[in-house]
């Protein structure tokens, strides 16, 4: 590879690219980067790195001539630093690309993907590797509690990353995860998602597909049978199939899930024998799952059973993952990133469980390539409808979608109406936020659901 000491991240504050920046920065590179806006959490981390930041797009922040453009996924053509980074013939790769090179090498990469759960089991993981002193590298789309940031190059023989099913950038439509070089691949889940770029279920199996056929048979796939499109994609695999679960055909069997007052118990068996049975923090039954793909993934690699125990009983959680931000008036709000139907359905259980005698405020942010649009019309209602009192954002670049595709946010209204709850929409999340302050009071729980910043809202409540 070309000799690098200068590198430049277009679309910087992205939480991979914000993580990896700030490792090549401490590891002596030049690093700059630049971004429409720059929001916590990972815009207060890149200003706390004192890294070199340009907010907005211009060709005029490549005049320091880096040796190396990362292009983002969020970066189209038509953005000036990307046409000025082609029209000058600079050297350019996408994020994967960069880590595929750089980082993982050939280290054991254990990817995660799904659907749901990536960025929580990926934090599992790697806090399991790092107590168990490994030393791991990670590379962790969210901040765990705990560690020190999303992203470590460590001397260890382990890289842990998130296996995005998202295409890797304008110029490379494949997922992100066909770069990731997977000796241990995780697939906890697969539901329609990304309808910008996929066409049907069937379309995302096939890339899965395709995943799983380049994972080695010296490897591992760790894969949730509970779930048939796990199922279907690694029907034909070269590599040895740890199957899990709560159904009866599962090599790891998932058994007596209970939650308590605190904690959350279940045991998991192998082969019908009993291997472990941890007491973590409390959480949903789909946390569950994430727990037991990471126990898994350890024991593969030949970890010390009670080791494995402690260190997933002592997780704390991911940032704007059920993360408890503060209160308003005498209510607890909870920050979750959920923006997929099947994701707010199981935050919301999870909240009504925890909360059984209180009122659930519940503000949504359409803002992901799916949910802004009608593929999951019915689904959203039918999630959302769990709360009590239900407020719907702007759906975000509103003005990028044809009529007949967006999502129909009268009819959203009235279909969670009809189920007896209020269901509210306001463009600006000021308004958002004095609705809330009007509904708040100490029989109720308020839960925000973004995978953005949802306008600054949190400063809006004085959070």
């Amino acid at each position: 590879m070309f000799d690098i000491k200068k590198i430049h991240f277009t679309g910087i504050s992205g939480t991979l690219m914000g993580n990896a920046a700030i490792y090549l920065k401490r590891q002596g590179y030049e690093v700059r980067g630049s971004d429409k806006a720059f929001y916590p959490p990972i815009g207060d981390m890149l200003k706390n790195e004192k890294m070199f930041l340009y907010e907005g797009f211009d060709e005029k922040n490549l005049n320091w001539k880096p040796d190396l453009v990362i292009i983002g996924n969020a970066v189209s053509r038509g953005n000036p630093e990307a046409e000025h980074t082609l029209n000058e013939r600079m050297n350019f790769m996408a994020l994967p690309e960069l880590l595929k090179y750089m980082f993982i090498k050939d280290k054991n990469s254990i990817v995660v993907s799904g659907t749901h759960g990536k960025t929580s089991t990926t934090s599992i993981i790697s806090k399991i590797f790092t107590d168990a002193g490994k030393d791991p590298s990670y590379l962790i789309g969210g901040i765990p509690v705990g560690l020190d940031n999303g992203f470590k190059d460590g001397e260890g023989d382990y890289f842990i990353i998130e296996g995005d099913e998202y295409d890797t950038a304008f110029f490379d439509k494949r997922p992100k995860f066909v770069h990731y070089k997977p000796h241990c691949l995780i697939i906890n889940n697969i539901e329609f998602d990304h309808g910008d770029i996929y066409r049907d279920i069937d379309h995302i199996k096939l890339e899965f597909s395709r995943l799983v056929n380049i994972v080695p048979a010296n490897g591992l796939i760790i894969a949730n049978f509970d779930e048939q499109n796990v199922r279907d994609v690694t029907a034909k695999a070269y590599t040895p199939v740890a199957s899990f679960g709560q159904a009866a055909d599962c090599v790891w069997q998932i058994r007596n899930i209970r939650h308590e007052d605190v904690l959350s118990r279940f045991d998991l068996y192998k082969d019908g024998e009993p291997v472990v049975s941890p007491a973590v923090r409390r959480c949903g039954n789909y946390q569950i799952y994430n727990f037991t793909a990471a126990i898994i993934s350890a024991l593969f690699y030949g970890l010390d059973r009670s080791h494995v125990v402690r260190s997933v009983e002592s997780f704390q959680g991911v940032k704007r993952r059920m993360e408890r931000r503060g209160y308003v008036n005498g209510a607890p709000l909870i920050e979750d990133f959920a923006h997929h139907p099947t994701a707010v359905r199981n935050v919301l259980t999870e909240v009504r469980g925890e909360f059984p005698n209180k009122k659930i405020i519940a503000a949504f942010e359409p803002r992901s390539n799916t949910t802004k649009r009608n593929i999951f019309q019915n689904e959203l209602a039918e999630a959302l409808s769990i709360a009590d009192d239900v407020i719907v954002g702007k759906i975000d670049r509103e003005d990028q979608l044809n009529s007949d595709e967006k999502l129909d946010m009268n009819k959203l209204l009235a279909d969670i109406k009809a189920k007896g709850k209020t269901a509210v929409h306001f463009d600006e999340s000021g308004e958002i936020a004095e609705f809330i302050k009007s509904k708040a009071d100490a029989d109720s729980v308020i839960l925000i659901m973004t995978n953005g910043s949802f306008d600054g809202i949190f400063n809006k409540l004085g959070l």
